[in-house]
């Protein structure tokens, strides 16, 4: 017998509820692990859709060229692994992460747009081998980004981890093409630069993707100490999708006032300026106010809030007016 209030006393009643009580948690850490064990690591909506046209959605969980695991939506969760249908297709709905990381990316905020492509990338990397999947489309405006912000080392990169069968629509593969041209930029092979900026700059493109171009064919003439000749490439640039591509449009911008402000002609043109000497049949004339009308056209819109650097200002005073013959 023990002594009552010693510490193995405690009731029977007491001891079989603790023995209930293990068995209680026990059977719960049970049904956890299978709950758990039901629930895919990952899974996405999708719709398989057969040669018939007739289509069914799924949570798909991988996929591979060949085959792809999938549940359906009504049922056990029993998984299911299918060939990829010959005359049929699996088409993944566009999930809520990678809209939100396109509303960033349309409204430029081209680094917080970056950051979430790379999430939506790795979490989709189960399907990453789908053509156009949203792992493929993020990598693709994963490189997008590092590119308007002048990432070319970062873009470089990027591309070497790109899997370029991943996607198949024409206006992108396009702009992937031109990413030899960035590259060439990168590594300041000039004479290289020139030679595949002309081939393609003698071949019909949209604009966005002609100022990309031309902006390049701009930076290998100035390379190649050819200034004067880089100005009408970084005219077409400024202007060959109206500026909608505001990130070339900037830099041709300045590009073009960098040019002009070391020219000695206009130099002398903006010393006399509305003066007696003033000359307003000399081309050091017509270029200052050609650099006059892009400096005034930055401080408006192409600045998109930065300040136009301060060495470029004493444009703005040149701006052409009515009766100046400008």
């Amino acid at each position: 017998m023990h002594a009552p209030g010693s510490p193995n006393s405690a009731p029977p009643l007491l001891r079989r509820n603790d023995t209930h009580m293990k068995l209680l948690l026990t059977a719960i850490l049970f049904t956890s692990l299978a709950t758990a064990a039901e629930e895919p690591a990952f899974a996405t909506r999708a719709l398989l859709v057969s040669e018939n046209g007739a289509s069914r959605e799924i949570q798909l969980l991988s996929a591979t060229k060949d085959t792809f695991l999938y549940q359906e939506m009504e049922g056990t969760g029993k998984t299911v692994e299918a060939r990829m249908p010959q005359d049929g297709t699996v088409f993944l709905l566009e999930p809520r992460e990678f809209a939100e990381a396109m509303d960033l990316y349309q409204a430029r905020k081209y680094k917080d747009a970056r950051l979430a492509f790379i999430r939506v990338k790795e979490r989709f990397k189960p399907v990453g081998l789908l053509e156009n999947s949203p792992a493929a489309m993020a990598a693709f405006y994963e490189m997008e980004c590092l590119r308007k912000t002048g990432d070319l080392e970062g873009l470089a990169a990027a591309l070497q981890q790109f899997t370029r069968n991943t996607i198949t629509r024409e206006t992108l593969l396009s702009q992937i093409e031109l990413y030899v041209l960035w590259d060439a930029v990168r590594t300041k092979s000039w004479e290289r630069l020139e030679t595949l900026a002309t081939e393609r700059l003698a071949t019909r493109m949209p604009g966005d993707r002609r100022a990309q171009v031309a902006m390049c064919h701009g930076l290998a003439l100035e390379g190649l100490n050819r200034p004067q000749e880089a100005l009408p490439a970084y005219q077409t640039a400024l202007t060959a999708d109206s500026g909608a591509s505001e990130e070339i449009a900037r830099q041709a911008a300045l590009h073009i006032l960098a040019i002009h402000h070391a020219n000695p002609q206009v130099k002398h043109a903006l010393k006399h300026w509305g003066t007696a000497d003033e000359d307003k049949t000399s081309k050091g004339y017509k270029n200052l106010l050609e650099a006059a009308a892009v400096a005034s056209m930055f401080e408006m819109t192409l600045g998109a809030g930065t300040a136009l650097p301060e060495e470029f200002e004493a444009f703005l005073k040149c701006r052409a007016t009515p009766g100046t013959g400008g």
